[in-house]
């Protein structure tokens, strides 16, 4: 296991530091009663400690030529599945018909998916533990009237509670990187009804279009959207019309999308 050498075409990046690795299966907060699962079982540096809580563990790895050294690694453990797939495949009730945690220590270039995956399986996620570059996991986390205010900040938080619980340095990893991670933890919340997530979602992506715009301006563009009614919209939500949508709360925005009714 120790001589495979990370694939580029995968964007391998294995998590090595024994303290990260401790701290990061630690935030999962598993035991015997938990099922896991894990987004690349890699090298099986994070699978070997979460296996040793007892947890139910799908450990979900897309690079054949590491199988077979992980089911040697993990025989002796019934409760750990090694499984060749690519995870964005995969719909967690072919494997188990419950809520799960989720841990990864994911490449990059599959961050923005992931989240996708996340949002669509929202109802089944207990907690989930995910690596991000340090730059999204700030705007991921961030809150409004902050730069880092976008839209992946938006779909996340009105679904999970998001925070930053560990920043990781380059050389915590194999390769290392020329950038600092971070681990995310996502907490379901329930703090937002969205009634039209598509007209929600639409509304949103279309404020942040050009950021430096006014509100009114992005949405103008929109096909049977007059300016001067988005501006009597907003003032009978108590906002002001010249505000631009890094202003604007995820309860605003959810109020202005049932106001639009697109």
């Amino acid at each position: 296991m120790s001589q495979h050498y990370p694939k580029k075409r995968f964007s391998q990046v294995f998590l090595a530091d024994k303290n990260m690795v401790r701290r990061m299966v630690g935030l999962l907060d598993a035991g015997a009663n938990d099922t896991i699962f894990e987004i690349g079982s890699g090298r099986g540096t994070l699978t070997e400690l979460i296996a040793a809580t007892g947890a139910r563990l799908f450990s979900f790895e897309i690079d054949r030529d590491l199988i077979d050294n992980l089911k040697n690694k993990f025989l002796k453990f019934d409760k750990v599945s090694i499984i060749n797939k690519d995870f964005l495949e995969t719909d967690p009730a072919a494997y188990y018909n419950g809520r799960f945690k989720l841990i990864g220590n994911i490449p990059y270039d599959i961050t923005s998916p992931l989240l996708d995956w996340m949002i669509q399986y929202q109802n089944l996620i207990e907690l989930a533990v995910i690596t991000t570059q340090k730059e999204l996991g700030q705007r991921i986390s961030s809150g409004p009237g902050s730069k880092n205010w976008a839209p992946i900040s938006i779909f996340c938080q009105a679904i999970f509670d998001v925070e930053i619980a560990l920043t990781i340095p380059p050389e915590a990893f194999f390769p290392p990187p020329k950038i600092f991670s971070s681990a995310l933890v996502f907490r379901p919340t329930n703090k937002y009804v969205i009634n039209d997530k598509i007209g929600f979602e639409k509304i949103v992506r279309q404020s942040f279009l050009f950021r430096r715009k006014k509100l009114t301006n992005n949405l103008g563009l929109l096909p049977g959207m007059e300016k001067e009614d988005i501006e009597k919209r907003l003032t009978e939500l108590g906002l002001d019309k010249n505000c631009r949508a890094e202003q604007l709360s995820i309860e605003d925005f959810i109020r202005l999308s049932n106001k639009l009714k697109l």
